[in-house]
């Protein structure tokens, strides 16, 4: 059953007109109809079973009718990651937040390629997996700063940075707490430099450096690759 992401208040027999993105998709793309079911979520409210009650030229409006779970609880784990070239970073963002990165912290490297981010986009590649993932939060999506404006933020986090070096501990042979917050860091494109890996270390009070295995990865699969250990590891969902 399709999933919508509404942020409106979500209870018994409300009736929601949705925006005119969702009126397209359900209506010319999966062509549903009058009476026809959807799901309706977000994290405040949780999901909703919810009826398709009229199908205008331009517009539809559906009736929520009976709860069908509460929020899903969210797992303490960011992501700061350098963004990429075209349909890369949508990648990252789309199968991150699929697998369940809370926040999204974009962050220019010293071989950082690619300067600005697109924050639309970011955040409807989001919604959109969220949507499909069965998830009721939509992960947060920070604006993008260098590396060394993220000092404070790296403070207060058990850090655990994947370095294309090879170099470090595998995940298993660190201790840290399962219930802090978690920020998982892979590098750009042209890896980490000595410069970033000195900055990430001094700032943060609580640093682990890891590492995948003996292949070096491109920085897309390498983010999920890190991400799949993570959850894994701390089974946090």
């Amino acid at each position: 059953m399709k999933r919508i992401y509404l942020n409106n208040k979500l209870e018994e027999d409300l009736i929601h007109l949705l925006d005119f993105e969702n009126f397209i998709h359900l209506s010319k793309v999966i062509r549903l109809k009058a009476k026809d079911e959807i799901v309706l979520f977000n994290n405040r409210d949780g999901e909703w079973l919810a009826v398709i009650e009229k199908v205008a030229k331009k517009s539809i409006e559906v009736r929520s009718l009976m709860k069908l779970a509460n929020p899903k609880s969210i797992p303490s784990i960011d992501l700061l990651f350098s963004p990429i070239k075209y349909q890369n970073s949508e990648t990252i963002i789309r199968q991150a937040t699929e697998i369940g990165i809370r926040k999204f912290y974009p962050t220019i490297f010293n071989r950082t390629v690619v300067d600005k981010v697109n924050m639309v986009k970011f955040s409807s590649y989001a919604l959109s997996a969220s949507q499909q993932s069965g998830r009721t939060q939509i992960p947060e999506i920070n604006k993008l700063l260098k590396i060394d404006q993220q000092k404070e933020f790296l403070k207060n986090k058990n850090i655990l940075m994947f370095d294309e070096n090879l170099e470090g501990n595998s995940l298993d042979k660190i201790k840290i707490d399962p219930n802090a917050d978690i920020i998982v860091i892979v590098g750009p494109e042209g890896g980490f430099s000595e410069k970033d890996r000195s900055l990430i270390q001094t700032f943060s009070n609580n640093f682990h450096n890891l590492h995948m295995g003996q292949r070096i990865l491109k920085a897309d699969t390498a983010i999920v690759s890190a991400l799949s250990l993570v959850f894994h590891y701390f089974d946090r969902d």
